[in-house]
């Protein structure tokens, strides 16, 4: 067996690889080959966070059944990577209420939801909704804030977000430049006002949205310091999993 000499853990919070259930992985087969593209690159754990929103609003039951398969297979056949069970869940009315009643799954059974909004989704809209999240009891989790037009627009609702006790994740590949330059400045300036708390894939395929984070937390860890980029790949994964504060 090959000896493994990378210093650091890698661990994903948004993907869509649990097979045939949203646009992400489309069977069994494709799932087991992200889940190994990712293990290649040093990813070992990852959260499966089918999207919960028309037209893949499937049943949280069902999608458990579905994972508990898939589980079972990576335990089989990639050993070295954890997976665990989540939801990227586009805001609606009535998210905490669903929550309670187990409609939706929140992020491993934990306090920390991962929440998506509209590209072109309102101040007010935003700042309703994590009021209303965190004031059931629940931690929102923005999924990659640097597409919400509202947050490029006014870059201090970010921070009113935090204060609301929302955390922020962005995706790797903004992160990288690989959605233009405007919004890898934003990255860049969130990130060196210590704004961000997860970066993540957001993968949906081999290709086009690969489950890859390596080259990124090397760049943060360059440009930023090896212990910010500890904390966004794996220390707060590992807390949010823990059901701890970040």
């Amino acid at each position: 067996m090959k000896k493994e000499n990378q210093s650091f853990k890698l661990m994903d919070i948004h993907t869509h690889i649990l097979p045939g259930v949203d646009d992400g992985a489309k069977d069994m087969h494709k799932a087991l080959s992200l889940v190994r593209q990712a293990k290649e690159n040093g990813t070992r754990a990852i959260v499966l966070t089918p999207h919960y929103r028309a037209p893949y609003k499937i049943d949280a039951d069902l999608l458990y059944k579905r994972f508990c398969l898939f589980r079972k297979a990576v335990h089989k056949e990639i050993p070295q990577v954890s997976v665990y069970l989540g939801c990227e869940i586009r805001y609606q009315s009535g998210i905490p209420q669903m929550l309670r009643e187990n409609k939706l799954l929140p992020m491993y059974h934990s306090r920390y939801i991962l929440l998506e909004f509209t590209s072109t989704a309102f101040s007010t809209l935003i700042v309703s909704a994590l009021r209303e999240c965190a004031g059931h009891g629940f931690i929102p989790i923005v999924a990659h804030a640097e597409r919400c037009d509202a947050f490029r627009n006014d870059p201090a609702l970010i921070g009113q977000a935090i204060e609301i006790g929302a955390r922020i994740q962005l995706n790797a590949d903004s992160v990288m430049g690989k959605l233009g330059l405007r919004i890898k400045r934003f990255c860049q300036t969130l990130l060196e006002a210590g704004q961000v708390h997860f970066i993540a894939s957001d993968a949906h395929d081999a290709v086009h949205r690969p489950p890859l984070l390596k080259e990124c937390y090397l760049h943060i860890s360059e440009k930023y310091g090896e212990d910010y980029a500890k904390k966004l790949f794996w220390e707060n994964p590992q807390a949010m999993l823990k059901n701890e504060d970040i």
